[in-house]
């Protein structure tokens, strides 16, 4: 896209004064010393580097060039535009009003919605001493008129907030928007001033000064440079704006490492510009590699596996990073297939969209060549007939430099896609809260020990060095992504479609999580942070979709929702103000484990409770408590769905996610001004934290549970609260675990009086069997040992349909833990199958019918009670039915894909 070389010197700068003339057009000409100060001068000057943009027009910057913010820049025209308008532009960094309450305040109703400096950076230059920059400019125009209902006060309307110039002093790839702790500008403003740009704790650090400038008008080129000198510590500064014959230039000195890092591009406003070049001339500075990668991701979706006409397909998602036409996957039974990847067919080709919601993806319906229950299968990845599966960003097990990301990675970059035979033991690794932002764990003389974030703020791929390093060893078949998967808005709150995906590139598709996600079969259920807003639920998170002026941009939310649906399901086409169905259930092959994907936060009850005083009935609170019964968990239909689910899927195990705890065992976090607690009690009605949990709504949890209950082996698990934990509910039967955080912190509080054995805030009796908190190292709440990592972990589970004992396993592993070490949190789960679901019931005779068939249970009136799989003998090794009296009689009709068999048996 875009084109670079060496340009020849044209005329000389020193520190404090320019000599020579610019060209009118063009860049800057070469600044370089003269041959008698060369000549006595420790610094060797190379050759300028110049880069343009000539090539098609694209949404895209090039590969060449990283930011946080891609949406803030075009190619058109052979030149970098400036992008001023993008869906969702206009979203405000906030909340829903309960949070407010939360804080004890209200909710500010009005916002200025003006964006921060974007500023865009050369990968490969990461100045360490003296050099120079430069770019040349075209004035578009001056920044628009306030639109209708806009406030003409907001800073996007005011002198001297539109600008534009060179950065420099970034200490990662990513210093831009409200991230730009180190990166100095030197800005021409449309106030008329040119001006050196400090990041505000660094200003005292910089003596500096401001000049008058010319106002711009549309066709001006201007040329903007930048000398850096660096010595005995400290950075000598000269910047100089032309324009025509017009020169002015500014002086400012720093501490050298202030000066030190990345350099590039900045812009601010409304004022409309183009970039036309940009150079460098690079002194002793080396430039770096950069690893920039075309595929940022295809993982398969396990979910969407069925079989038609007999052929198993599966629909893969992929990410682009440029623009293309056509993505295809090619499948083989061989990790490195005789004759190569190339003389492989496509097994599924898809157009590449890229469109308002859609950055440059792809979705591949595709054809498996074998029954994924028979064998292990390996896929590549290709756009447009070139081979783009390998991870460039890896370098000998380590992210490389002028990724802008920090961190280890367990594996070689050239790895192929994977997809793991489906047969029992079912192994499934549970992940919540990823959170990919600064600061990394590494381990030392004193055990582990958290480093960086602060000053140097980076994405890290992973939270702490040797993260999953023994992964593979565990064998899983399935990654489960569950809730707060990519937090969309933790970093910023993306204004354009392209910095939304640039934040979901960070998290899933760093080099290590592209991995994960790579080498396995994936479950994505989203939580509320990934739509963009937390506490995103119920029918506060539709009105924020469909109605403006409830102070966030509703275009924001819509585009929000399409994304989050698109990536997790794989749909083409999303409708924005719909409310997302996305409960489903998969099956393995072989019909023996199913797992259910639910949502329980976007078709709950509100949370609210106090209607009645809210209209001048002051004296009454919480009149709709979160114990009425009218409240829903789930809404009709899905509960209606999950309960056909339950009784009529014959594997014998079923493991479901997507309820954010049902058992109320944490607290909430109700503050005034961050110190003063304005709640009473660990479960306060209005906090707006417990009311984020699924047992909040008391009624909807415990139907729930009695429905889950109402068969054996079902399991839940979920994310969400930054805890690892294994429960079981004593009356019900029921397993609940929660996992992570594998990136994030701020475990949730324990209520008063948990332990091993409890009662949950609503009086139902548990036994915990494993808590693995940021305080807590087990149920009995001793505090972790000095030195041990921090608690970032994962659920490892296990479903073994036809082994007599441990069917079901569920263990808390830290991310650096290896399979045999002792599992974390003070213990693990193993129980048969019959040791789950309410006790109360009736057994059933011997059964004995069709082999590997489903088997149906129904009463003579034909409701269905359950279902389960006969074994390759025939036998049915189910021997209880719950809630079901003796001496009923059940309709029993096994089939298989051949033939019925039916009869009546009798309880006891």
């Amino acid at each position: 896209m875009q084109s670079n070389r060496n340009i020849a010197p044209k005329y000389s700068l020193r520190r404090g004064f320019f000599k020579g003339s610019a060209a009118a057009v063009g860049l800057l000409a070469g600044v370089q010393q003269d041959q008698a100060e060369a000549a006595t001068s420790p610094v060797k000057y190379a050759e300028w580097k110049e880069y343009d943009f000539a090539g098609p027009d694209s949404l895209y910057h090039g590969n060449e060039w990283e930011s946080l913010n891609p949406g803030y820049w075009q190619v058109k025209d052979n030149a970098l535009r400036r992008r001023l308008h993008n869906v969702g532009d206009r979203a405000r960094g906030t909340g829903f009003p309960f949070h407010y309450y939360n804080q004890g305040r209200k909710m500010p109703t009005e916002y200025d919605p003006s964006l921060p400096e974007g500023i865009l950076y050369r990968r490969e230059w990461n100045m360490q001493s003296s050099f120079r920059i430069q770019a040349t400019f075209t004035y578009r125009g001056d920044r628009t008129s306030p639109e209708e209902g806009d406030n003409p006060e907001w800073k996007m309307y005011q002198d001297g907030y539109g600008c534009f110039g060179l950065a420099f002093g970034a200490k990662s790839l990513f210093e831009s928007y409200g991230k730009v702790r180190n990166a100095t500008q030197l800005i021409w403003s449309d106030d008329g001033k040119l001006s050196f740009r400090v990041p505000g704790k660094n200003r005292q650090n910089i003596q500096s000064e401001t000049k008058s400038a010319p106002r711009l008008k549309r066709g001006d080129k201007v040329t903007l440079v930048l000398h850096c000198e660096i010595a005995n510590g400290q950075a000598q500064l000269t910047g100089l704006f032309s324009l025509g014959s017009e020169r002015i230039e500014l002086e400012a000195s720093m501490p050298a490492f202030r000066a030190k890092g990345f350099v590039g591009l900045s812009g601010r406003g409304l004022v409309d510009f183009e970039v036309n070049s940009f150079a460098v001339l690079p002194s002793a500075n080396a430039s770096t590699e950069p690893r920039p990668i075309e595929c940022y991701s295809c993982y398969p979706l396990g979910d969407s596996l069925k079989q038609t006409d007999g052929k198993w397909q599966v629909r893969f998602v992929s990410l682009f990073e440029t623009d293309g036409k056509q993505a295809e996957v090619r499948i083989s039974d061989q990790e490195r297939p005789a004759g190569g990847w190339e003389s492989l067919p496509a097994a599924g080709k898809a157009q590449i969209v890229n469109h308002q919601w859609r950055r440059n993806t792809a979705v591949i319906e595709a054809t498996l060549p074998e029954d994924p229950a028979e064998k292990e299968l390996y896929y590549t990845i290709w756009k447009d007939g070139v081979n783009v599966t390998s991870d460039t960003r890896i370098g000998s097990g380590s992210v490389g430099q002028g990724t802008g990301l920090v961190g280890d990675v367990p594996a070689q970059g050239d790895y192929v896609g994977r997809l793991p035979r489906l047969q029992a033991p079912y192994k499934l690794c549970g992940l919540s809260c990823h959170a990919i932002t600064s600061g990394l764990q590494v381990p030392g003389d004193k055990g582990y020990q958290r480093t960086g974030g602060g000053d140097v703020w980076q994405f890290r791929d992973q939270p702490t060095l040797g993260a999953y390093k023994h992964l593979e060893d565990f064998n899983f078949q399935v990654m489960v992504w569950e809730d707060d998967v990519w937090y969309m808005e933790l970093v910023l709150y993306p204004p354009s479609t392209d910095d939304a995906y640039k934040v979901i590139k960070n998290s899933i598709c760093g080099p290590a999580s592209r991995w994960q996600m790579m080498r396995h079969w994936n479950i994505i259920n989203p939580g509320d942070h990934d739509y963009g807003m937390d506490d995103v639920k119920g029918p506060e998170q539709i009105a924020i979709r469909r109605v403006e002026g409830l102070g966030q941009d509703t275009s924001y939310m819509k585009r929000n929702f399409q994304i989050v649906h698109h990536l997790v399901t794989g749909e083409e086409e999303v409708d924005p103000l719909a409310n997302p169905k996305k409960w489903r259930a998969w099956k393995m092959p072989n019909r023996d484990f199913t797992f259910v994907i639910l949502d329980s936060r976007l078709w709950r009850s509100s949370q609210d409770t106090d209607m009645w005083d809210d209209e001048g009935w002051d004296a009454f609170k919480n009149l709709y408590d979160r114990t009425d019964p009218t409240r829903s968990l789930l809404g009709e239909e899905q509960f209606s769905w999950l309960e056909e689910v339950l009784s009529t899927d014959s594997s014998p195990l079923i493991c479901l996610t997507g309820i954010n705890g049902m058992h109320t065992i944490w607290t909430g976090q109700n503050w005034k001004n961050g110190k003063e607690k304005i709640i009473d009690g660990p479960f306060d009605q209005r906090d707006r934290v417990t009311a984020d949990y699924a047992g909040w709504v008391k009624a909807g949890a415990d139907r729930v549970l009695e429905l889950l209950g109402a068969r054996s082996g079902v399991v839940s698990v979920y994310g969400d609260v930054h805890n690892g934990c294994i429960m079981t509910n004593q009356e019900h039967r029921v397993v609940e675990c929660s996992f992570g955080p594998i990136g994030r912190s701020g475990g949730r509080a324990l209520i008063p009086g948990f332990g091993r054995e409890m009662k949950d805030f609503d009086g139902r009796e548990l036994e915990v069997h494993s808590l693995y908190h940021s305080t807590h190292a087990d149920p009995d709440q001793n505090r972790h040992k000095p030195g041990e990592p921090f608690y970032w972990n994962f659920l490892e589970m296990e479903f073994h349909p036809w082994r007599e004992s441990n069917n079901i396993a569920m263990r808390v592993r830290n991310m650096i833990d290896v399979p045999d070490e002792e599992p974390r949190g003070g213990g693990e789960l193993n129980l048969k199958t019959e040791e789950t679901g309410r006790q109360q019931g009736s057994k059933l005779p011997r059964i004995q019918t069709l082999p590997n068939a489903d088997v149906r249970f129904a009463t003579l009136d034909g409701r269905p009670i359950r279902a389960t799989r006969s074994s390759p003998d025939g036998k049915v090794t189910l021997g209880t039915l719950v809630d079901i009296p003796a001496g009923t009689k059940i309709v029993v009709t096994a089939h298989d894909s051949e033939g019925v068999e039916s009869m009546l048996v009798k309880t006891s």
